[in-house]
C-alpha cells in the first residue's frame, strides 16, 4: 500500500493545448477535481505560470482498491509568452474541469519582416 501512496502523491501535470487565432492565443488545460480557488495563474517576465494542488483523498481502513491511477499533489506548468501578447489583457475562466486562458495580442504590431526603401 505504501508504494501506491508514494506514486499517487508525486507531482503531476495537466494536459495543455495552446492554439493561435487571429487576435489571440488560447490555452486550455484539463484540471479535473479542482475548483477555481485551487488554481493560481501568474504572469511575470514574459512567462505564464499555472499551479495548483489536488488533495490526496484519505483512505479509510476498510477501503480495498483494486486499481488506482488518479494522481494527487501539486502541479506547475510554465510557458514563455510570445512577444506580441498583451500581458495586461490576459484573462482566464474555469468550468467543468477545464481551464481556459485567453491571451490577446497587441493591437498594433509591427510586421516581423518589412522592406526598407533606400533613399
Amino acid at each position: 500500500a505504501s508504494d501506491v501512496y508514494k506514486r499517487q502523491t508525486q507531482d503531476w501535470s495537466p494536459d495543455v493545448d495552446v492554439k493561435e487565432i487571429s487576435n489571440s492565443f488560447l490555452l486550455s488545460a484539463d484540471i479535473p477535481g479542482l475548483t477555481k480557488k485551487d488554481i493560481k495563474i501568474n504572469v511575470a517576465n514574459g512567462r505564464l505560470s499555472i499551479s495548483g494542488e489536488r488533495s490526496f483523498e484519505t483512505d479509510q481502513e476498510n477501503d480495498n482498491y483494486h486499481y488506482r491511477e488518479r494522481r494527487f499533489g501539486t502541479f506547475e506548468r510554465s510557458f514563455n509568452l510570445p512577444e506580441n501578447v498583451d500581458e495586461e489583457k490576459i484573462s482566464a475562466s474555469f468550468k467543468n474541469g477545464i481551464l481556459n486562458v485567453t491571451m490577446p495580442k497587441h493591437e498594433n504590431i509591427l510586421p516581423k519582416e518589412r522592406e526598407i526603401k533606400v533613399s
